[in-house]
């Protein structure tokens, strides 16, 4: 609808039931526990992978890693902080296979996992990759 020169008035109608509800409850932005733990867990990805098929993991496989972590957590991070993490989690990983060595050796990144596809942190090396992911996020000003 036009209301003079040069101004348009344009009106926008958004239904309640047009909103994800879900997206309402869960704010857009991890805190710095939450974000070491979505990095953790790709990391985690990034070894099993390596390990498994001797690469890292895809793009495409790095975007289902991280939005299943999302769903299974309710977590709701924003795209930049999807994208900031998921860059960040194969400079980790490639540092961690040098550092943790045996550690991360076949056979050992699978027991990192629960039943339900979560880190399991009864594992000292699961929480060791946890805290390293911390560090890693505090250090780099991404908290």
């Amino acid at each position: 609808m036009e209301t003079g020169v040069g101004q348009v008035r344009l009106q926008c109608r958004i239904e309640v039931s047009d909103i994800d509800v879900i997206a309402m409850s869960n704010p857009l932005n991890l805190d710095l526990r939450a974000r070491a733990e979505l990095l953790a867990y790709l990391v985690v990805s990034h070894l099993l992978a390596r390990q498994m098929t001797g690469e890292w993991l895809s793009v495409e496989h790095l975007v289902e890693s991280t939005t299943l972590w999302l769903k299974t957590n309710g977590g709701g991070a924003d795209v930049m902080q999807r994208v900031m993490l998921s860059t960040r989690a194969l400079d980790v990983a490639r540092g961690l296979e040098q550092t943790l060595g045996p550690a991360v050796a076949p056979g050992s990144v699978t027991a990192l996992f629960c039943e339900n596809l979560r880190l399991d942190f009864r594992s000292p090396v699961a929480r060791d990759i946890y805290q390293h992911c911390v560090t890693h996020l505090v250090d780099s000003g991404c908290f």
